[in-house]
């Protein structure tokens, strides 16, 4: 392992004792990435890492995987297709009675581990991996700063588009083309023209571009590990005076949201600061989701920033604010930037303007 994985390591080791886990079974998963650098691929074949509090870790490969798992420098037990994995893990389990598994574990890979070793009792992380990776460190900040500017780069990009003769599908497909020429990798953006926005999760009807009304792009890719993610608006040169009045209000609540973060403040609080703009306003009834999400290593992961969430945020903390409007058969309309809590406050990684042309 490298410096900065063993820093990690005895980072996850402090917060094993924190949440009172002995020993912690992480498979092919973000979590192993965010430990050991290494990305094995995640397929039916039993893989892992166990992690104990006290004590090197111990791996678990299939024969094919093992050049991949070999250089991590820790205790490798190796199974054959033929042998199959059971022995192996009895093996690399020996001396353990309590494990806890990531959430993310398939069910066939807890039954796998459960009935090679009956006298472990498993249980579910209580967050030891988990609460760790939402502070990020100084290198994981800088790769989504990256990620965030290319994100704005296509956003901006978008703008100068002819969209008069395109449909929602060929722009989603140029926007994910224009990703991957950058070496990253995208998610399929939402592209929604008109009333097809008025679903905040709309999926890809290949519809027209209404040329004379909103286009909302909710875009992202994966650059070098790290997720971004971003909606804007692309407003024709004349707008229904309702949708205009809508969005002024949606950055309005954005603003709120952003104001309201700070270092022990509840998630919830900043939801409700975004909900409270838009809910005076009257459209209380069109904001149908949480104020934001974290992410990182995955496009959603925690903290989240919905009602129901006390938990505070915390310096290292980085997540997306996003409000928005929706008006089932007339428009949609949503404002979404990354937000870093750093130690001076929060920052925002997006830097796109507020405001895009609809270019015919």
């Amino acid at each position: 392992m490298t410096e900065l994985r063993r820093d990690r390591l005895e980072r996850l080791r402090a917060s094993m004792e924190a949440v009172g886990v002995d020993h912690l079974w992480i498979e092919p998963s973000v979590g192993f990435r965010y430990l050991t650098s290494a990305e094995p691929l995640s397929i039916e074949r039993m893989a892992g890492l166990l992690v104990p509090r006290e004590g090197e870790p111990r791996a678990l490969a299939p024969e094919m995987m093992l050049a991949e798992l070999e250089p991590l420098g820790v205790e490798t037990v190796v199974w054959s297709d033929s042998d199959g994995p059971a022995a192996a893990i009895t093996r690399v389990l020996t001396g353990v009675r309590t494990l806890h598994i990531q959430g993310s574990l398939p069910a066939w890979a807890w039954d796998a581990l459960a009935t090679a070793s009956p006298a472990v009792s498993i249980h579910i992380d209580p967050g030891a991996l988990s609460g760790l990776r939402e502070v990020k460190d100084d290198d994981e900040v800088a790769a989504l700063r990256r990620s965030a500017a290319l994100a704005d780069e296509v956003v901006e990009w978008i703008a100068t588009l002819g969209l008069s003769n395109e449909t929602e599908s060929r722009v989603g497909g140029r926007i994910q083309a224009r990703f991957l020429e950058a070496s990253a990798q995208p998610w399929a953006p939402l592209v929604a023209t008109g009333a097809n926005a008025a679903i905040p999760h709309y999926a890809d009807a290949g519809s027209k571009i209404e040329v004379g009304r909103p286009l909302l792009c909710d875009l992202g890719a994966c650059l070098d590990g790290y997720w971004s993610d971003i909606t804007r608006v692309y407003f024709p040169a004349e707008v229904a005076p309702e949708v205009a009045s809508a969005y002024e209000i949606v950055c309005a609540a954005y603003d709120a949201a952003l104001s309201a973060v700070a270092d022990g403040v509840p998630c919830a609080e900043v939801d409700r600061a975004a909900r409270r703009v838009i809910e005076d306003a009257g459209y209380g009834d069109a904001f149908l989701h949480r104020t934001g999400h974290g992410l990182g290593l995955e496009l959603h992961e925690p903290p989240y920033l919905n009602g129901g969430n006390e938990s505070p945020l915390r310096v290292g903390n980085v997540f997306s604010i996003e409000p928005g409007i929706y008006v089932p058969g007339s428009f949609g309309l949503r404002y979404e930037n990354i937000v870093y809590l750093g130690p001076e406050g929060p920052v925002e990684l997006n830097r796109a303007p507020r405001s895009l042309p609809l270019s015919t």
